[in-house]
């Protein structure tokens, strides 16, 4: 048995199989989830992906870590530990920080400039 990111999965948020998309442990993350996933960052506003699920603001700072790097806080330089803004999709069991997205987003940009 070999290990993979899901590359070649379908999204993880919204279950399409649409190009580009960048991979995570559990299933890669599509261009349309992030975009929707870094407005919610924005403002707070639920949105809904292309299929329909709704992506929301996590605002438990003990809720799920996030799929992609695993954590639920971010520690500062001196130590204190402060809650991760995360985005879920309760309809896939799926969640992504900001900096996973913020990533994401840069990730997705240089491959759109090709």
């Amino acid at each position: 048995m070999t290990a993979t990111n899901g590359a070649s999965g379908p999204c993880r948020f919204c279950g399409r199989r649409r190009d580009p998309r960048v991979p995570g442990r559990n299933g890669p993350i599509c261009v349309d989830c992030v975009r929707a996933g870094l407005r919610v960052v924005r403002d707070g506003a639920d949105r809904e992906t292309p299929v329909g699920d709704v992506l929301a603001a996590v605002t438990s700072p003990l809720a799920a870590v996030c799929d992609y790097c695993g954590r639920r806080e971010r520690r500062t330089f001196l130590g204190l530990r402060r809650p991760l803004l995360r985005v879920d999709c309760a309809a896939r069991d799926a969640v992504i920080c900001v900096d996973c997205l913020d990533h994401a987003g840069d990730v997705l940009n240089v491959a759109l400039r090709r």
